[in-house]
């Protein structure tokens, strides 16, 4: 599954839910299977938080700099010395 794929069904199911024409039964189905999709979308997201902290190098570079090898050689050079 996708992430969009689990998107979409987690509003389906919250629209099959808000409508209140399923039996108690059915709608405890479907709420224990929308709390799986909310995890694994969660688990998701955190993955790509990470990714996006990796690239960036700086969890706060809200600008996506590029990344500069050559300066970031050049810096640890300057830290060491």
């Amino acid at each position: 599954m996708s992430y969009s794929d689990d998107m979409t069904k987690l509003q389906d199911i919250v629209n099959r839910l808000d409508s209140g024409e399923m039996s108690l039964e059915e709608s405890l189905a479907l709420f224990e299977k929308g709390i799986s999709l909310v995890n694994s979308c969660r688990k998701f997201l955190e993955k790509a938080q990470q990714k996006v902290s990796l690239i960036s190098m700086d969890a706060n570079d809200t600008e996506g700099k590029p990344w500069d090898p050559l300066r970031e050689n050049t810096e640890k050079k300057g830290e060491r010395s």
